[in-house]
């Protein structure tokens, strides 16, 4: 099993392949429930489509390649949001890390990887 890294603008995060199919497929199910999708939305669920079937660390998100302006990656993360709700536990930890990377928070490279399997409020103090 490959682990792929999924990168916007510069910074990014990796993933196991099974999971990022995982939310890939969470992704396209959430899309395909659009009334209407516009050429670039068709072509990237088309590239998503693709690219979630590779295995061996060679998966390629294309979100430098389609997320082109302040528009189109507020689509993708208003689709992220709404798909996160129904993400399986394999795709969930990778579609809060994807969400993250889109909204500028995480700010990781492909030499600084996260484990993406570690709960991030892990640490946090629960309340009494």
């Amino acid at each position: 099993m490959g682990t792929s890294f999924v990168e916007y603008k510069g910074f990014g995060f990796w993933s196991r392949d099974n999971f990022l199919e995982a939310w890939l497929n969470t992704l396209l199910d959430e899309m395909q429930k659009l009334p209407t999708t516009g050429q670039w939305q068709e072509s990237l669920m088309e590239h998503w489509r693709s690219q979630r079937s590779l295995d061996g660390g060679c998966m390629s998100i294309g979100l430098d390649e389609f997320l082109t302006d302040t528009t189109k990656k507020e689509f993708a993360l208003s689709v992220s949001r709404k798909a996160l709700g129904h993400s399986n536990l394999l795709g969930r930890r990778t579609g809060e890390l994807f969400i993250d990377l889109l909204e500028g928070k995480l700010r990781t490279t492909a030499s600084s990887p996260i484990d993406y399997l570690n709960d991030p409020h892990a640490n946090e103090a629960k309340p009494g």
